[in-house]
């Protein structure tokens, strides 16, 4: 394990610095250069990411060639369904700068539930509530667009 810190930010916003050195602990910071592949689509897929830094597409491919489904920034996470409900990753991302992130698989996080519960719960509910927002905007994403698509007719 390793002294590192996680940065103020994304789900652990609101974690004091002896919380943040903890969490840490439990997972690894990992840089990934311009063109890396992160999560693979359609590969096993079960950890949990933050990017502490750089910028990341998450990407699918239709009819043969890559669609953006969104950007990934600083604070952001990735991974939360698969960590959450394990399967295959439904799409690729993919570092689009030098980039650093912080992973933590679904094994260690179960370790780190048991040795921090407290913190861990205060963890869950931060990763539900970002992955909430993101369920929120594509839902209005969603609606905009069949509102177009009806619009047309």
């Amino acid at each position: 394990m390793s002294n590192a810190i996680l940065p103020e930010m994304g789900f652990a916003t609101d974690f004091d610095i002896e919380e943040r050195t903890q969490l840490a602990n439990f997972g690894e910071f990992i840089s990934l250069a311009d063109g890396e592949v992160l999560i693979d689509e359609g590969h096993t897929q079960d950890a949990l990411f933050m990017v502490i830094s750089g910028t990341f597409h998450v990407q699918t491919v239709v009819t043969g060639r890559p669609v953006l489904l969104g950007t990934l920034k600083t604070g952001d996470t990735v991974g939360e369904i698969n960590m959450f409900d394990p399967g295959n990753a439904s799409a690729s991302v993919v570092s689009k700068s030098f980039s650093e992130i912080w992973r933590i698989d679904r094994a260690r996080l179960e370790q780190y539930l048991e040795a921090h519960p407290r913190t861990a719960a205060r963890l869950l509910v931060n990763v539900a509530t970002q992955l909430s927002k993101r369920l929120r905007k594509t839902n209005e994403k969603v609606a905009m667009a069949r509102e177009a698509m009806f619009e047309s007719f």
